[in-house]
């Protein structure tokens, strides 16, 4: 009779601790590919595949609302006493865009600038002329009342002869701005300023101050600037006349600020609106003493010109050609002055 064969419990317990180990090591170790199903297997000299980064969308940047044009609007005032039918106002602005149209309304005019951007403003048409006006900035401007003429002035003559008076003054000061500073130049230059200002003289005396409505705007400029190298004494006598004929509109307001400044520099006294200065040796701006200069703005936007700080702007850039204007202040009688840039 056989009897099955019997384990000792301590043999089952070791036998079932062996199966236990086995199964963990298999499952520690790698799997295997199947050749027939996954294809061959990869080596170890092939580069995995970089992982996929998905595509960074830009931030949407909002688009910049255009600057709304400003409104510059002022009178008109008619060297006739009555004003033409028809007048066209428009501006042209030094930053390339196209001519900019206004509109007139009887007395008053309105055209639309850009800020921060120097436009000229002019009034007119066919038999009607003005003076230009420069709008630096139209944020801050303060629009100034604008004259119209006939362009049929009454002394045409005396005109062509202020115009050509006053090439021939920048002419000389172009050269010595340039840097011919010889003592034939200064010489010539101080001959020549005595003729034409005696015969600007002449002119004032038997036809008063040549206004833009007698001479028109471009001979009054130049008659403003022969004044300007004239005598001390002589510059006082007829700032007198530069303000009568500002009371009628009939000069620029900028030019006679910049007289009335040569006035008091030359009496040793403070400037009003910062026109008059000199350069010095190292090359840089150094303006006259100014009075008041927390609120020179105020006073310079009054008579249509440039922020304080504008000008000092365009001072520091370099010059791109000899400034055809008036020196800072003027010499003593028969010595010529070097010419700088008009203040704006």
């Amino acid at each position: 009779m056989n009897f099955p064969h019997r384990h000792s419990p301590a043999l089952l317990l070791a036998a079932a601790l062996l199966t236990l180990a086995g199964g963990a090591h298999a499952q520690d170790a790698p799997a295997q590919a199947d050749p027939a199903r996954s294809g061959p297997a990869q080596t170890d000299d092939k580069a995995a595949a970089p992982p996929v980064t998905p595509p960074v969308t830009p931030p949407v940047t909002p688009a910049t609302a255009p600057i709304p044009p400003i409104p510059y609007a002022g009178k008109i005032v008619s060297a006739t006493g009555a004003l033409p039918e028809k007048l066209a106002i428009f501006a042209d602005c030094d930053d390339g865009r196209a001519r900019i149209p206004g509109q007139v309304d009887a007395d008053s005019y309105r055209v639309d600038l850009p800020p921060a951007v120097l436009c000229h403003v002019n009034l007119g048409e066919a038999e009607w002329a003005s003076d230009s006006q420069p709008v630096f900035d139209a944020s801050s401007a303060i629009p100034q009342t604008m004259l119209v003429y006939p362009t049929q002035v009454p002394e045409p003559d005396i005109a062509r002869e202020l115009i050509a008076m006053g090439a021939q003054d920048r002419l000389l000061r172009q050269a010595w701005a340039g840097g011919e500073r010889s003592a034939a130049l200064q010489k010539k230059m101080a001959a020549e300023d005595r003729v034409r200002q005696r015969r600007l003289r002449q002119i004032v005396t038997t036809k008063g101050w040549p206004a833009i409505s007698m001479v028109g705007a471009e001979a009054a400029n130049e008659a403003w600037l022969l004044a300007q190298h004239c005598p001390p004494a002589q510059l006082k006598h007829w700032a007198v006349f530069m303000r009568a004929a500002a009371n009628r509109h009939e000069i620029k307001l900028a030019n006679l600020a910049t007289s009335l400044d040569r006035v008091r520099v030359n009496e040793k006294r403070p400037q009003i609106y910062g026109t008059q200065y000199h350069t010095r040796k190292d090359g840089k701006i150094q303006f006259y003493r100014i009075e008041d200069i927390a609120n020179i703005d105020r006073r310079r936007l009054e008579m249509g010109m440039s922020s304080f700080a504008y000008l000092q702007e365009q001072l520091a850039k370099p010059p791109a050609a000899p400034a055809p204007s008036p020196s800072p202040a003027s010499p003593p009688p028969g010595s010529p002055t070097p010419p700088t840039a008009t203040s704006p």
